[in-house]
């Protein structure tokens, strides 16, 4: 299992910042995700599409589930990231969070999209 933290381009001034990132992968769709303090949002992994991710606001605890080791990570505004088709994972909300995933092959198009886990990351 890998989660790639992605490195982009920072560009900032009196006005503000504007983070800049590369995806090696074509995006095909994207989506915004509200998410509210303390909730959770996953417990699947995606069998047919990798899936990027950026904070927009908020923070949230992202946790990726292996055989071996887990990996948990908290993530802010301006941080991005790549999940692999695959990796089960899920998200908590630490504050109000909003993020925007962006996915390399059309939802309505996988079949299915997702694959439900359990709270310790096994397959239903």
């Amino acid at each position: 299992m890998t989660i790639e933290i992605l490195s982009g381009d920072l560009f900032e001034d009196h006005r503000g910042k504007i983070f800049s990132y590369f995806p090696e992968d074509k995006i095909v769709e994207y989506n915004l995700m509200v998410t509210n303090a303390g909730d959770e949002r996953g417990y699947h992994y995606h069998p047919h599409f990798d899936e990027y991710i950026m904070i927009v606001h908020g923070s949230v605890e992202f946790t990726a589930y292996s055989d071996s080791e887990n990996f948990t990570k908290v993530f802010k505004v301006g941080d991005s990231f790549k999940i692999p088709k695959t990796v089960p994972h899920t998200f908590k909300a630490l504050e109000d969070l909003k993020f925007v995933s962006f996915l390399t092959h059309r939802w309505h198009d996988s079949n299915p999209p997702i694959v439900k886990i359990d709270k310790d990351g096994k397959t239903e």
